[in-house]
């Protein structure tokens, strides 16, 4: 069985949709699964079947029984061959299992369509017999079994032997060259006596191709149809029919033939029997050509009338019946219809139909039937990310029926029947009518109908039913109104021209839907209530979606929304009229990349790389990205599925490589395609010219290696050069080839010149072209000439001359300069300490519900602070209820083992000896124990005091102030962990709220002056190193805001009318955040919108425009430096507006190169400005949130109540007694031991990562702010005076006063700790309290697994230091024992 392999989720988030289409978007794809067990072949696969217990597969050369859940059990070969693809060209044509008589049947095109009888359990062959099935590679075969008597089992064969007018290659029998049908005894294969032929094919029609056998009563029906005749002989379409048999008397005999109608379609792709229902179901397709949205339906059809049609009379002639009576389905049309189906598989679950449905583009879907078999709108249960063509043949796993197989290509894979984890509540699991899918009640949760029963919970006293959902009742209305009646109430009624003839583009969509889509058609101006019908599978609900603008008579604009992939029609109505003939619009999934050739570019641009994947003419653009702001788009892929070419634009690099992000843009979507690596521009650096062999001339350039891998159709040479002062036409060279050594590239060009003549070196320039693109070439030239003496004596004379003058006219400027510099100086250090003086402290006191993180996320963060997704493994799965009896035996012995004190003690200083168990493996060893034992709290406390005495024996020798200063054993990060365990509940109950008022405190000060968002560097910060000094003047501006759009049914009591405070200098993003914070602030809710799906436009009388950050009024200065777009250039007079493409350079306050002053300007940079004129603002943060600060530190060191946290007294109590036992008399000793232990272990950790408590997310600017804080609460904790100068670092120097009044406070707190009276019995209650808290919030059984992948890797070291210890030989058998479990499982591949 191969890998489980997940599909990546990870993609960049929508940049801006517009509203309507935001839940739409997360819509698509809901519920499909992607991870399932799998089977893969060497070989395409022929055949599929069940066989009781095991899976059949045949492909190629091979037949393999597989176990229901995928891994193999047997391989066996057709006769005479070496393995799957060996001799080449075989196929399986039968795969027919008889359970009764414990055989099996394969049929191969080898030896002339030979067929073996073999042994069901191991697959060894009985019996071989030729000239049995079809031997052509597109020739088919179809058998079923049936016992005419007791005892005898016969073989009712159909197999396509000939498919052209040439004398079939394997036959029946020699005689007999247009049988179709036989029918041979069992074993030995065998034809029957009573004549060779039940049915043939007529002598001059088209082979049959034989989809399908089945037994039904007495009857047997072999489903067909026609291969398409060539097209000189092509007359009409055959019809699909279906030959019915009956056997009596021992020998079947053919009825007759009926012509199966499933709406005019010609080819019949699969076919289930529903025997419970007397029902057979086939997917129909229509013929070959063009793909349209109607072209495969779904008919179902009733066998007892197949049965009766098929023993009514006929006249017949050489066993074939030549009159074909028409059979329509049970609804007399289709049952559905869809753009691609391919197989079909019909099953009955709690009398409900149900329907599995295989597509051409890889889906697998579920539909079932009502009462009035009538479909539902089918569930998409999986997606082949492949996209690959389903198999025609799904099977049931014939162990647990709430499986299915989907085969496709080489490879198949074990799907769940259900995907009933998307039910949220019990209404919504009963509105699916999903049969497989249950909803108990006390768990409040979906469950999977094993054994299909049926369950009512009701409350004992009441009587009461919990769960019950009524049918809604659906009344028809109809309303006939005449003209006349609307005319006398002063209505009328036109009757425009109709709307016809309709055209769209494009017509290739991705899911993710597509915004201005043009139909074009006519009379468009003239029509009233244009909408376009959206149509896909013929059950699901048709889309009326209105006209989003009518362009002109010919042309309109709609945006078609996000839907699942099939072929969809589209047409239009208007004026009340029928919809016009409908078109095919092709929905496919997003786009995706496969590979890029070549990965590399150089700097310049100008290569042409060239993608390959699929889908790629859905494309809007492809997008060149960095981290770095760096953001270019390229055009699309119209018209182009794979691959698509583009040039690479210019980027700036400096010297090494660097790695460029190359996605696709399908709306508003970015799709992460392949990285491309930009490097530098080649380097020429030599070049020899021969002309010693005229008219032949040789030119060879040097180039130093890199890793471009240029190629000779993408370098271009031209030689130019002078006779007489004359220059001479350009010689273009032709690259003969490129060699590389280990020091350079030799580029060999070659030349027959066609006018002899003489060339003057000394005249010579080599002009090397990159690309072969004119469009985009970028020149590189090296020459050589001679520079005269002379000339350079006079440029040295004039140098002289104008550098006197320029020197006095210098010095004049930078007198005036200095004096304008001083007073711009000075004014700037007034008005800084006006400010100081005069600032209102603005901090908003009301912030909203404070946005907690649960305990299990909160907890995982701080156990797992870098470990990203890693953690996320310890809560899926949570919620599946498990009976404790069927609990994995080695997990719960691990666990017993763990619960023994010193067996766990023993393994910890075990593993810490070893060399290679790094720090990270201490931290998160210390932490999957955390987790494994975090319902026994008690016993995890006292492995926390042994481990830390020991620890104090380790450290007692050395330097005891030392001791849990760092992380670097397993026993300080099992503080850490047991301290957020336990002091979880005081964050959230006391320090919580003061915290997240701080964060949001210094978000509003942030805010409240320029920020610069490129760097993110502000005026108003607590670090000097996010403090922007180069800051222009700026001004607040009071905007009248109106929201335009808002979704239905929430607007009534929605203010849009709200006044919103931004900044001159604010760009447009900024601006529409301050907007949308506004707006939040007003009404309180943001009623699903999100920032992305918001524009802006300016309104000036009738004049209105969308704002952006970057369009073709942008600013762009000398050296190349766009400008973004601010409020201020917003409300000037309107600019013009065009669509440009992002640069590579752009900036908002600050420019790349001003960190250093600029003793002279230029247009479009600032003035030279001293950072320390700014230092001020940090102070006036300070002061703003001081009072915020204050009452943050005084929450972690209160004790409400006059009592500390449990956890916090019993630790310190703990750490008083080690102190005393050990005759430790230093009192600062045991102070260091406990700000070790809880501030610095836990409170810093909290203060520095407010996403670890809170659901937000920290920008960079704030965590450099709560770096300032978290400093000057630790140096509250410091025994060591300060000693601070004039160059002090500043986040030192701004809470210098406020030091020493925090040391006051926190040698009172641990006084009053120290003084407060516990009992052991409150410690044993509080930590048995919060084991039964926090049961099973984090998955144990994970956390007990990776502790015993570290258990097997030094597994030999802890068994001999078991083996050495005393009292341990029981742990030692106890580990030998789970040893064997856990190698059981890895063999099993559970693991």
């Amino acid at each position: 069985m191969g890998p489980c392999r997940k599909k990546d989720s990870r993609r960049p988030g929508p940049a801006a949709p517009p509203l309507p289409w935001a839940l739409l978007i997360a819509l698509v794809g809901a519920g499909v699964v992607v991870c399932q067990p799998r089977f893969t072949l060497p070989v395409p696969i022929d055949s599929i079947a069940a066989s009781g217990d095991s899976l059949l597969l045949a492909g190629g050369n091979c037949l393999y029984k597989l176990h229901p859940s995928l891994s193999r059990l047997h391989l066996a070969h057709a006769a005479g061959a070496q393995d799957c693809a060996q001799p080449a060209g075989t196929h399986n044509k039968l795969l027919l299992p008889d359970l009764e008589g414990g055989r099996l049947l394969t049929g191969w095109t080898l030896y002339d369509g030979s067929c073996q009888v073999r042994f069901l359990g191991n697959l060894t062959v009985l019996t071989n017999q030729t000239d049995v099935v079809s031997c052509l590679p597109q020739g088919s075969t179809t058998g079923v079994l049936f016992a005419p008597q007791p005892g005898r089992r016969l073989l009712a064969l159909a197999a396509t032997y000939s498919l052209t007018k040439d004398p079939p290659k394997c036959v029946p029998s020699a005689s007999d060259a247009n049988t179709v049908l036989t029918v041979r005894s069992l074993p030995e294969m065998s034809l029957t006596g009573r004549g060779l032929a039940t049915l043939k094919r007529p002598a001059e029609g088209p082979p049959l191709h034989f989809v399908d056998a089945f037994l039904w009563g007495e009857h047997l029906f072999f489903p067909y149809y026609p291969y398409p005749l060539p097209p000189a002989g092509h007359q009409a379409a055959a019809q699909p029919s279906v030959a019915v048999l009956k056997y009596q008397n021992d020998y079947p005999s053919l009825l007759r033939e009926l012509r199966l109608d499933c709406g005019a379609r010609s080819t019949l792709l699969s076919s289930s029997l529903l025997e419970q229902a007397g029902l057979w179901a086939g997917v129909f397709s229509a013929e070959p050509g063009e793909r349209r949205w109607d072209s495969t339906a779904l008919c179902i059809f009733d066998m007892q009338q197949m049965a009766e049609k098929g023993n009514s009379s006929c006249s017949s002639s050489e066993h074939h019946c030549t009159e074909q009576e028409r059979l329509s389905p049970v609804k007399k049309s289709p049952t559905l219809i869809h753009s691609d189906l391919s197989a079909v598989y019909a099953t009955i679950v709690l009398n409900k139909t149900v329907l599995f449905l295989g597509t051409k583009d890889g889906q697998l879907l579920k539909a079932i039937l009502n009462d009035n078999m009538e479909p539902n709108c089918p569930e998409i249960l999986y997606e082949i990310e492949e996209e690959s063509s389903v198999f025609p043949k799904l099977v049931l796993d014939p162990v647990d029926s709430d499986y299915i197989y989907l085969a496709f290509a080489n490879e198949v894979r074990r799907i769940q029947v259900a995907n009933c984890n998307k039910y949220g509540s019990c209404k919504e699991c009963l509105s699916a009518k999903d049969p497989h899918c249950g909803w108990c009640h006390l768990s409040k949760r979906y469950s999977v109908s094993k054994g299909h029963f049926v369950c009512i919970v009701k409350e004992t006293k009441t009587n009461q039913v919990l769960c019950e959902k009524k049918e809604p009742q659906i009344m028809n209305c109809s309303c006939n109104l005449n003209n006349s009646a609307l005319i006398n109430r002063g209505m009328f009624i036109e009757h425009p021209h109709p709307i016809c003839n309709i055209s769209i583009e494009p017509l290739w969509i991705s899911v993710l839907g597509k915004r201005d889509v043009i139909i074009k058609g006519a009379n468009f101006t003239g029509a009233s209530n244009i909408a376009v019908v959206l149509t896909g599978t013929s059950s699901c609900k048709q889309d009326n979606i209105q006209v989003s603008k009518v362009l002109n008579d010919t042309h309109v604009r709609v945006s078609l929304p996000p839907r699942r992939k099939e072929a969809k029609s589209v047409c239009i109505k208007a004026n009340g009229r029928k919809c016009s003939p409908p078109i095919t619009v092709y929905y496919v999934s997003e786009p995706s990349c496969t590979k890029m050739e070549p990965t590399t570019t150089w700097a310049s641009g100008g290569r042409k790389i060239t993608l390959f994947g699929r889908n790629f003419n859905v494309t809007d653009s492809v997008i060149i990205s960095d981290d770095q702001r760096l953001k270019f788009t390229v055009s699309g892929c119209p018209g182009s599925t794979s691959p698509c070419s583009f040039l690479t634009p210019d980027v700036s690099l400096s010297k090494e490589c660097k790695s460029i992000n190359v996605s696709l843009k399908v709306e508003t979507v970015l799709i992460p395609c392949i990285e491309l690596q930009y490097c530098p521009d080649p380097i020429f650096i030599d070049y020899q010219l021969h002309t010693e062999m005229d008219p032949d001339l040789e030119l060879k350039l040097y180039k130093k290696n890199d890793i471009l891998d240029i190629s000779e159709n993408e370098i271009g040479v031209t030689l130019t050069h002078m006779m007489n002062d004359i220059r001479l036409e350009p010689i273009i060279f032709r690259v003969q080839n490129i060699t590389k050594t280990g020091d350079r590239t030799t580029i060999l060009c070659k030349l027959k010149m066609e006018k002899p003549g003489k060339i003057e070196l000394s005249t010579v320039k080599v002009w090397v072209s990159k690309n072969s693109f004119p469009s985009d070439l970028t020149l590189f030239y090296f020459y050589v000439l001679s520079l005269l003496p002379i000339l350079l004596l006079g440029v040295i004379v004039v140098a002289i001359i104008v550098t006197r003058y320029k020197s006095k006219q210098l010095t004049r400027k930078l007198s005036q300069q200095i004096e304008l510099l001083e007073w711009e100086i000075r004014k700037k250090i007034r008005d800084g300490f006006a400010e100081l003086q005069m600032d209102q402290l603005d901090v908003v006191d009301s912030f909203g519900t404070v946005p907690f993180l649960d305990y299990k996320h909160f907890a995982l963060r701080t156990f797992f602070p870098e470990s990203g997704s890693f953690a996320s493994i310890f809560i899926e799965d949570m919620h599946t209820n498990v009976d404790p009896r069927q609990k994995d035996e080695s997990l719960t012995m691990l666990h017993a083992l763990i619960c023994n004190k010193d067996f766990l003690v023993t393994l910890i200083h075990t593993l810490e000896k070893q060399k290679n168990f790094s720090v990270k493996d201490r931290c998160l060893f210390a932490s999957f124990l955390t987790i494994a034992l975090q319902s026994k709290l008690v016993y995890l406390t006292h492995i926390l005091e042994v481990l830390t005495k020991d620890l104090m024996e380790q450290s007692s020798n050395t330097q005891p102030k030392l001791m849990l200063r760092r992380t670097e054993s397993v026993v300080e990060k099992l503080l850490t962990n047991w301290m957020s365990v336990c002091l979880s509940g005081f964050l959230r109950e006391t320090v919580g709220e003061p915290f997240y008022k701080l964060v949001t405190a210094l978000n509003q000060r942030i805010n409240k002056g320029p920020v610069d968002v490129i760097t993110c560097k502000a005026l108003y910060t607590l670090n000097e190193d996010w403090l922007l000094w180069q800051v222009t003047e700026f001004k607040p501006v009071a905007l009248n805001v109106f929201f335009e759009k808002i979704p239905e049914n929430e607007s009534a009591d929605t203010c849009l009318d709200i006044e919103a405070n931004v900044l001159d200098c604010d760009t447009i993003e900024q601006a529409k955040e301050k907007i949308f914070q506004a707006f939040l602030n007003k009404n309180g809710s943001l009623y699903g919108l999100q920032l992305s799906e918001i524009g802006l436009e300016l309104q000036s009388g009738a004049q209105q425009k969308e704002l952006l950050d970057i369009d073709g009024s942008s600013v762009i200065l000398e050296d190349g430096i766009t400008k973004l777009n601010t409020i201020v250039h917003a409300l000037s007079p309107f600019p013009y507006c065009l669509d440009v493409e992002y640069s590579n350079k752009h900036c908002h306050l600050i420019l790349p190169d001003s960190e250093e002053p600029q003793g002279a300007m230029h247009k479009g940079k600032q003035k030279f400005e001293v950072k320390e004129m700014y230092l001020t603002k940090l102070l006036s943060t300070k002061v703003a949130i001081h009072l915020v600060v204050e009452n943050l530190f005084k929450s972690i060191w209160s004790l409400p109540n006059n009592k500390a946290p449990v956890a916090i007294k019993y630790f310190f109590d703990f750490l008083d007694a080690q102190a005393e036992s050990k005759k430790i008399t230093d009192p600062d000793v045991v102070h260091i031991w406990k700000t070790n232990s809880l501030p610095l272990r836990f409170w810093v950790n909290i203060l520095k990562n407010p996403q670890f408590v809170f659901d937000i997310k920290k920008t960079p600017h704030i965590d450099g702010c709560l770096s300032v804080i978290a400093q000057a609460f630790m140096d509250a904790f410091s025994l060591t005076e300060q000693q601070l100068g004039k160059d002090a670092p500043t986040n030192k120097l701004l809470y210098a006063k406020d030091i020493p009044l925090y040391k006051e406070e926190v040698k009172a707190y641990y006084k009053a700790i120290r003084d407060l009276p516990l009992l052991p019995s409150e410690v044993e209650e509080f930590l048995t309290q919060e084991s039964k808290k926090h049961e099973n919030e984090l998955n144990e059984d994970v956390a007990l697994t990776e502790i015993y992948k570290y258990i097997a890797r030094y597994y030999d070291e802890i068994r001999s230091k078991l083996e050495r210890e005393r009292g341990l030989e029981d742990a030692q058998k106890d580990l030998l024992h789970i040893k064997a479990l856990f190698d059981e499982k890895k063999k099993c591949k559970w693991m």
